[in-house]
């Protein structure tokens, strides 16, 4: 089966002297069904149903949603569709549950969003459907969960963040760097990489090179734009 991976947005790779931005990434995957990989943040949620009716989707074709972990900036949005199936790996689940009880094991966690999802699945690595495999990828936190397209390559969200997190320690956040590193090593075999926060990666020979620029478009007050480029 031919599966395409489509952009709703990609991510940009930047921080503010206040944190993060928290600007990922999110795409849609076409195959036997419409699934959308992350949500995307806060901050992108009164457009997102816009952002999909402009791709040519409308958001009740989206029958599955699969959340590569539970960060604010990448799941805040999973409960705009109560209609879809969202998988969600099984030891992130089990780490929200820790959060709950003790935010400051991880803060960016939305810990509460769980119960929050109709139609939870809580699924190991392996097969998800034809063309499609799930891929378990800790460290950045315990239940990263990454997609694999076949034919195309894998949805890696935050197990490598952006370009600058392909060599050296990983990128913070990280619980456990450790096996971050060893999720990393895993995924230097696919042609292309699809960050959390970056364009996709397309591998040539030993390198990942980035496809187009990562933008960032900021409004200021009378009409004012600033424009960011990497």
């Amino acid at each position: 089966m031919n599966v395409k991976v489509i952009p709703v947005h990609t991510g940009f790779p930047g921080r503010s002297h206040r944190g993060y931005l928290g600007l990922s990434g999110a795409y849609l995957v076409v195959g036997s069904r419409l699934l959308l990989y992350d949500t995307l943040g806060f901050g992108e949620r009164e457009g997102l149903y816009a952002r999909l009716e402009v791709l040519g989707v409308s958001p009740l074709d989206v029958t599955g949603v699969v959340l590569s972990h539970l960060h604010f900036d990448h799941a805040a949005n999973a409960d705009l569709f109560p209609w879809a199936e969202v998988y969600v790996h099984e030891a992130e689940l089990r780490h929200a549950e820790r959060v709950a009880k003790d935010p400051r094991l991880d803060p960016a966690c939305l810990a509460h969003l769980p119960k929050a999802l109709p139609r939870l699945t809580a699924v190991p690595e392996g097969p998800l459907e034809e063309g499609l495999s799930l891929l378990h990828l800790p460290g950045h936190t315990p239940g990263l969960l990454g997609l694999a397209v076949e034919g195309v390559g894998v949805l890696v969200s935050d197990a490598v963040k952006s370009r600058f997190d392909l060599e050296g320690p990983p990128a913070p956040p990280c619980l456990d760097p450790e096996r971050a590193l060893k999720s990393r090593e895993r995924l230097y075999r696919f042609p292309r990489l699809f960050p959390g926060h970056d364009v996709p990666l397309r591998r040539e020979g030993d390198r990942f090179l980035p496809e187009g620029e990562a933008c960032l478009e900021v409004a200021l007050p009378h009409g004012a734009r600033v424009t960011l480029k990497l």
